[in-house]
Formats: structure tokens, C-alpha cells, sequence
């Protein structure tokens, strides 16, 4: 029985991104993050109060720190894109018996599965310092389906950087940007208060990455709620907007830079 070439592409893409570097980036960095904040900032604020109720700092940053895996997660789309054109591997494939239909499935699931196993391994570790955490089958849905259009959307984000630019010095600054701005302007780490300066509520209020990390706290702490329904609503249209828009141009990207 032959394999369907989408999951050929996907283990090749598997192995591509199994390097130190980028399982160092994809884990290594959340779990600093995990671990280092959750520790330290423990001391320094010991509880959050939010909807009626009172959590440790450290569980309520975890369930940012597995939301942020979709948004790593997405970069891979992008930067397999954006090597294997600049290198000459997109076009030996479009060459070969790889459609480019198959291509771009390939990058969506390998997406999808580091997001979700990163997410797991995450959950782990929040589990052995926080202790555990509430899920029920319809939370347990909610996480699942908001990680998955969360990387989806965020690896159409990083395939149309990686169409529209021509350098690699573009892009990485793109992208690093964008790591550093939708990280840390979001409520993975930190709740938007009353004391919250009105730019940054602003900037955290349009932030796709605050919605996952609001949809994932309430899967995880909170409980599932009307408001959790309308955030993964709204994630799910940017997912299917950009889905749409990141189509259109790869349809007609060039095989090279």
C-alpha cells in the first residue's frame, strides 16, 4: 500500500524540524518560561484573582505557556517555506510527484503535531510544579480544537510573510517581531487589570494570541463559558481569513526567491 504523499512530506518535515535548534525553540524556551517565571514570580505574586476566583500565579501562566506551542508551532510553516525556496527543495518537489496541494497539507499537519505535542508535554510539566488541573470532555474538546485552528491561523500568518518577503534578513526580523511583540502583549503572562495601561489593553484586546491563552485558561482553570465560545469563534474566522489569503498566494508563489 502506497503512502499518500501529504504524510510522506509530513515525516520528511518531522525529521527536518527535529534538529537540537528547533526542539530547543519549540520546548526548551516554554519551559524556561515555565519554569523560571512560575518559580520566581511566585514569590512575588501570589495569587490571581480573576472571575470570582483565586489561582497561583504558576497556574494561571501555564495555560499560556501551552497556548504559545500554537504560535511556535505556526512558525514552522513559514520557515520550511522560506528554506526549501531558497534552497532549491520547493521546486525539486513540485518537479517530483508532489503536488502543491500536498505541500502546504504537509506543512499544516506537522504543524498541528508539534502544537499539540508540545501542548501535552507542557500540561506535564505545569502538572509536576502547579499540581493538577480540571478537565472535562467538553474543555478537553475546546483545548484541542483551539490549538489546532490557533496554529493553523498562525502558520498562514507566517506563509504569507514568508511569500511576500525576498530576504532572509526580512524575514527574521518579521518574525522575531512578532514573536516578541504578540508573546509579551498578550495575557499568556500576565491578566489585563484595571491598572493596565490603556495602549498595551489596547494592543492585548487584538491580539490573536490573547484569545488562544483565554481559551486555554478556561479549558484548563476557569471552566468553559459563553465568552470562551465567542473567543474561539473569533480565532476560528481569522483562521479561516487568512487560510483563504495565504492560499491565494501560495497558488502562485515562485519556486525560488
Amino acid at each position: 500500500m502506497r503512502i499518500p504523499a501529504f504524510i510522506r512530506l509530513t515525516i520528511r518535515n518531522v525529521r527536518v524540524n527535529t534538529d537540537p535548534g528547533t526542539m530547543l525553540f519549540m520546548l526548551g524556551l516554554p519551559a524556561l518560561y515555565l519554569v523560571v517565571l512560575g518559580i520566581m514570580f511566585q514569590g512575588i505574586i501570589p495569587s490571581i484573582d480573576i472571575n470570582s476566583s483565586s489561582i497561583s500565579y504558576t497556574k494561571f501562566l501555564a495555560p499560556g505557556i501551552v497556548g504559545m506551542q500554537a504560535f511556535t508551532a505556526g512558525n514552522i510553516g513559514g520557515g520550511m517555506l522560506w528554506s526549501d525556496r531558497r534552497w532549491g527543495m520547493f521546486e525539486q518537489l513540485l518537479v517530483g510527484p508532489f503536488r502543491r496541494s500536498e505541500y502546504l497539507l504537509g506543512i499544516m499537519v506537522v504543524s498541528i503535531i508539534f502544537s499539540l505535542g508540545g501542548s501535552a508535554i507542557m500540561i506535564a510539566l505545569a502538572i509536576s510544579i502547579s499540581g493538577s488541573f480540571a478537565f472535562t470532555a467538553v474543555s478537553a474538546g475546546y483545548l484541542i480544537l483551539i490549538l489546532v485552528a490557533g496554529t493553523i491561523f498562525f502558520s498562514c500568518l507566517f506563509l504569507i510573510i514568508s511569500i511576500v518577503v525576498r530576504t532572509m534578513q526580512a524575514y527574521n526580523t518579521i518574525t522575531i517581531f512578532l514573536f516578541f511583540t504578540l508573546d509579551f502583549a498578550s495575557t499568556a503572562f500576565y491578566p489585563l487589570t484595571s491598572k493596565t495601561p490603556l495602549a498595551l489593553r489596547a494592543v492585548s484586546d487584538i491580539n490573536p494570541l490573547s484569545y488562544v491563552a483565554n481559551v486555554v485558561r478556561d479549558a484548563m482553570v476557569y471552566g468553559v463559558s459563553a465568552q470562551t465560545g465567542y473567543q474561539t469563534l473569533i480565532v476560528l474566522l481569522l483562521m479561516f481569513v487568512f487560510f483563504g489569503i495565504s492560499l491565494y498566494l501560495y497558488r502562485n508563489v515562485q519556486t525560488g526567491l
